[in-house]
């Protein structure tokens, strides 16, 4: 049976390094991402390691594209082994220069879409009776440190969140 992989905010970074050690794993990975213009290099590495990963349109902060996403995985794969929420973004200034709007943006991505996720993957995992879900956070979610109170908050509610 072929294990699936789905990876957030694979354009680049951990996600682009996560959705390829995946399939190179031999999993099928979804390698997700808002803007699908940025992923000929994943494209081009997949195709010539002969890797199974297909690029998936999903904004993480629009619970319609999550929703048709994973039902688009589900009609495709009929299961999902494994979700690694990475998709964020860091908001840097004081407190003071921070609206509570940029708070709230800050917390879509970084927070809020992790639930999303999770709430759409979770019942398909709980009905195969198994499935990993990793959630990337920082280490500023552990320990804070000056001018980046709205990056930092949202990964401090996402570290009680993924211990919860």
């Amino acid at each position: 049976m072929e294990k699936v992989a789905i990876v957030t905010g694979s354009s680049s970074g951990i996600g682009f390094e996560t959705s390829l050690a995946l399939a190179r794993e031999g999993y099928f990975t979804y390698a997700t991402m808002r803007d699908t213009t940025k992923s000929n290099k994943i494209k081009e590495i997949a195709q010539k390691e002969n890797l199974k990963i297909n690029v998936l349109e999903l904004d993480v902060d629009d619970e319609k594209s999550v929703k048709s996403a994973i039902a688009q995985i589900l009609d495709q794969k009929q299961r999902i082994d494994v979700l690694v929420n990475n998709a964020g973004w860091g908001l840097w200034g004081c407190v003071e220069d921070v609206s509570v709007d940029e708070f709230k943006e800050q917390f879509e991505t970084n927070f809020f879409s992790i639930i999303r996720l999770i709430q759409e993957v979770a019942p398909t995992m709980r009905k195969q009776s198994s499935g990993t879900i990793v959630n990337v956070s920082s280490v500023v979610g552990r320990i804070g440190f000056p001018a980046s109170p709205a990056y930092i908050s949202s990964k401090f509610a996402l570290e009680g969140l993924s211990e919860s």
